[in-house]
């Protein structure tokens, strides 16, 4: 029996995301200043009673993904790519009627062993985020914007959510990426295919 490695993960980083048409991802866009990611999966189980006791448990998939992203900066451009929004002469034109956009995030972690774990949500809406302005004193002590995203299931293989391991042994980072954000259905299939084999 092979004996558990003690790791740990730790901080976050290189947060990107792209805008997901037709279930492709065309371009991608890398942002700086991510602070706190939080990613929840709600699985709902029922456990059905028989015989006087509990006699089997039943699972309904994933029926929710939430990512909220704590970020201390939402700029136009990425305000444009998630809300839909315009801008127009350098100001931000928030419509009543804004639609957000499909996008697809992904970010990483640091593992103790000098690896890093991935995380790709492949097919979300986010919700325009709060703003909260205080008085300064002394040095400044800015919040970060924090934005919710609910991610539904993306292609035929009803995909959610992907987490790569680089000390996975047949991690390769650039496969990952494409599946995360495919610019043609070959992205999607070289990651199947490698599952299927």
């Amino acid at each position: 029996m092979a004996d558990n490695k003690k790791i740990a993960s730790f901080g976050v980083s290189n947060f990107e995301y792209g805008i997901v048409t037709d279930e492709l991802v065309q371009t991608t866009r890398k942002m700086s200043g991510l602070k706190e990611v939080k990613l929840e999966l709600t699985n709902d189980l029922k456990t059905l009673a028989a015989d006087n006791t509990a006699y089997l448990v039943l699972s309904g998939g994933i029926t929710e993904a939430k990512e909220t992203i704590n970020i201390y900066d939402v700029d136009s451009k990425m305000k444009q790519d998630l809300y839909g929004i315009q801008v127009k002469k350098g100001v931000e034109v928030y419509s009543k009627g804004i639609t957000p956009n499909y996008v697809a995030t992904l970010f990483r972690t640091e593992l103790s062993n000098g690896k890093h774990t991935w995380f790709g949500m492949l097919k979300g809406m986010f919700s325009l985020p709060d703003s909260t302005s205080k008085t300064q004193d002394g040095a400044p002590d800015p919040d970060p914007a924090e934005i919710v995203g609910n991610f539904v299931a993306r292609g035929a293989e009803e995909t959610i959510l992907l987490i790569g391991r680089e000390d996975n042994e047949d991690f390769d980072f650039d496969t990952f990426h494409k599946a995360v954000f495919p610019t043609a259905q070959s992205d999607v299939d070289a990651l199947l295919n490698a599952v299927k084999a």
